[in-house]
């Protein structure tokens, strides 16, 4: 099931983020902050949880600055016993839905070019996103960021 992201869900969403090891403090503290500020603000983004019982996945949207109808997806995360179960996709298709609803018009996202990211490429190409651009040594020396985007 996917559902809008509620207060309940943030502590299994925190130590989901941080038990997967690929956040440090300042990630952490940074997602977070964001959450919380949505909660308590009702802010533009976008959050949504993917919930089995407990909460197992959580996807990230928020509108881009300076743009019209553009969106990026800043977080997609499901927790590592919960790959290749829908979860991804199911939390993909909540957005995009709700994208349209806002009459949004081009989706973005961005992840590394590191070869232990390419399920994540090859997930959101399946998803139907497409490459974009390069921005080369963008997270770190050898660690280019990789922008894809979906029409809307």
């Amino acid at each position: 099931m996917i559902r809008t992201t509620i207060a309940e869900d943030a502590p299994a969403l925190f130590n989901m983020l941080e038990q997967s090891g690929q956040f440090d403090a300042a990630g952490l503290e940074h997602v977070k902050t964001t959450l919380e500020t949505h909660l308590a603000q009702n802010s533009q983004a976008l959050w949504f949880t993917a919930f089995e019982e407990q909460p197992v996945g959580v996807a990230y949207c928020a509108p881009e600055p300076v743009s019209s109808g553009t969106w990026n997806l800043l977080m997609l995360w499901t927790r590592q016993d919960q790959h290749r179960k829908g979860y991804g996709s199911a939390l993909v298709k909540q957005v995009e839905a709700a994208l349209h609803e806002r009459m949004a018009r081009l989706l973005i996202v961005e992840t590394s070019g590191l070869d232990d990211f390419a399920p994540a490429r090859n997930f959101y190409e399946r998803c139907g996103f497409r490459q974009e651009a390069t921005v080369k040594n963008f997270f770190a020396e050898g660690d280019d960021k990789l922008i894809y985007t979906k029409p809307l």
